[in-house]
């Protein structure tokens, strides 16, 4: 049995501009199942309409949480087999905060920040690859939509400088939980370690600059967490 992960193609360094879409390829190369990688062109062919999506035993399924859920519970609990009871909710509740809360914030700097509009465009150039044409009618499209989810969820409705710090907030929880520690539980990398990999990959490695991704920078530790998994997991994209 092969995976096919579908995902958006690598970019900026990283293995995905899409923090779902590198947790869940990280996910795959630390379990050691098998699988094959294919990049999304043109419409999302999945459940749900989003990315990551895999394809398994003829099957279509989405969102990287539940399929982590699914591939661990069908392959033996590959990598968060060794957590306890109390650890899996701990790692459930970083995730829940990076990919709820903090993913919002990286939302916005990707797409409402104002001072961010060329780099914006670039990203949506070269995620996509649109012609420079499009691209201003696409990236007004798309931010009005992200806009209205990001109202309806209620981080949208703050001041930017609340938004920021709501973000920043977060990121510093995650740096005094991770501490001096190799990895956030035990000696080998959990699932936990590769969505914060993909977290703060995804706010650092990106072409602008704000509040969010200054302070992120700040962070030894989570800086080397990301380095340190990159090169486990992509020796061929590590510096």
């Amino acid at each position: 049995m092969v995976v096919t992960l579908y995902q958006f193609k690598p970019l900026y360094g990283l293995p995905n501009p899409s923090p779902f879409c590198m947790k869940l390829e990280t996910y795959l190369r630390l379990s050691g199942i098998a699988h094959r990688v294919e990049t999304i062109t043109g419409r999302i062919k999945s459940p749900t309409g989003k990315a990551p999506f895999i394809e398994v035993d003829g099957k279509v399924m989405s969102d990287s949480g539940l399929i982590i859920n699914h591939l661990e519970a069908t392959h033996g609990h590959p990598v968060d087999g060794k957590l306890t009871l109390a650890e899996r909710a701990q790692s459930l509740a970083f995730q829940r905060m990076m990919e709820e809360h903090l993913y919002w914030v990286m939302v916005y700097k990707r797409w409402i920040d104002p001072t961010d509009k060329a780099a914006q465009r670039q990203y949506l150039k070269d995620l996509l690859g649109l012609p420079s044409f499009l691209v201003p009618l696409i990236a007004i499209a798309a931010a009005r939509g992200i806009k209205k989810g990001m109202n309806a969820h209620g981080i949208g409705r703050h001041a930017p400088d609340v938004i920021w710090r709501m973000g920043i907030a977060d990121v510093q929880a995650l740096a005094h939980f991770l501490g001096n520690r190799t990895w956030g539980f035990g000696d080998a990398p959990t699932t936990f370690d590769a969505c914060l990999a993909a977290t703060i990959g995804n706010i650092l490695h990106t072409p602008w600059t704000n509040p969010l991704t200054v302070a992120t920078a700040k962070h030894g530790s989570l800086v080397a967490h990301f380095e340190r998994l990159m090169a486990r997991c992509f020796p061929e994209l590590a510096k």
